[in-house]
């Protein structure tokens, strides 16, 4: 039995100096010259005459690479296709090759920037952190958002995005929770208190349920909304439910009204802005205050569909 325990130990050493062969973390390069040269005493012990010592690392070569190397290729490639999959859902498609990189270099964690405009005055920067688990593997941890904003007096909010929860928020929904607007996520609003931090220095959430009655879609419907059909319609509260502020056109006094609006579960309401992203109220709106009137072919350079709008 404790020679069949020591051939078991020699196979599991010669997967583990396959598998961190490539590592740059210190604490791992200075385990595996201890593994070395326990390697080199126990396969010794095991195999004191040099001839059978040969034979047996020959034939033990034929069947790692056969069975235990091929086994470790196939986890390999399922890590790889699950971080893929993740990133994707995160909205971070483009960023799988960098991470592959990464991988190459094998830390035990590292992290990706990534950094766009979202407009003249915002700017997103996130940074994707991986790490590496007992058994080699890297996990998808979760995602730091900064966004800059020139209007804001802050000048910039920050929040960390863990993965693996039940309710994993993508770049988007980031985006837009950083910018004060509410999401809803299983059947739940939320949205950020930027009064009130943890001791990680995030946002605590306000949360507003189901049986806090507000929807936004019977919001919707007390609108003059123009020309609105079915499809239009579930794309526009869709959209709000996602935390975007969106394009509409309502009618009012027989006149066609360019607003931006926002889902407010608050106050169990919609948030107006005019052409020019100024707050507006419904009462304004229906007095013609702040607002200016479409005029058929000079259509203002905001005035975008909310097809051609930006995802964000």
């Amino acid at each position: 039995m404790e020679r069949s325990f020591g051939i078991e130990k020699l196979k599991f050493f010669r997967m583990l100096l396959f598998k961190y062969k490539r590592t740059k973390a210190i604490d791992e390069i200075l385990t595996l010259r201890f593994l070395k040269h326990e390697y080199k005493n126990l396969r010794q012990n095991l195999y004191p005459n040099i001839f059978s010592r040969l034979l047996n690392e020959a034939v033990n070569a034929v069947a790692f690479e056969r069975i235990d190397k091929r086994e470790y290729l196939k986890d390999q490639e399922l890590n790889r296709t699950s971080l893929q999959e993740q990133l994707k859902n995160s909205g971070f498609t483009d960023v799988y090759p960098k991470t592959l990189e990464q991988m190459q270099e094998q830390q035990l964690s590292f992290s990706v920037p990534v950094s766009y405009h979202i407009s003249e005055n915002e700017r997103l920067e996130h940074s994707l952190l991986f790490q590496k688990n007992a058994q080699g593997a890297y996990q998808f941890d979760g995602f730091s958002s900064i966004l800059y904003t020139d209007s804001s007096p802050s000048g910039q909010s920050s929040h960390y995005f863990k993965n693996g929860k039940s309710e994993n928020f993508n770049a988007s929904e980031a985006y837009n929770l950083l910018a004060g607007r509410a999401v809803l996520k299983n059947g739940t609003w939320k949205q950020f208190n930027f009064y009130d931090k943890d001791l990680r220095d995030n946002y605590r959430m306000n949360e507003f349920p189901e049986t806090y009655g507000y929807n936004v879609s019977n919001v919707l419907r007390t609108l003059p909304l123009k020309n609105e059909d079915y499809q239009e319609f579930e794309s526009l509260s869709d959209s709000l439910k996602r935390g975007k502020r969106e394009e509409a056109s309502l009618m009012i006094q027989n006149r066609e009204i360019k607003v931006f609006i926002e889902a407010n579960p608050r106050f169990k309401t919609l948030t107006f802005y005019n052409d020019r992203m100024q707050k507006i109220s419904l009462r304004e709106l229906q007095s013609g205050c702040k607002v200016q009137q479409v005029k058929k072919h000079e259509m203002p350079m905001e005035s975008v569909s909310r097809k051609m709008s930006p995802k964000f």
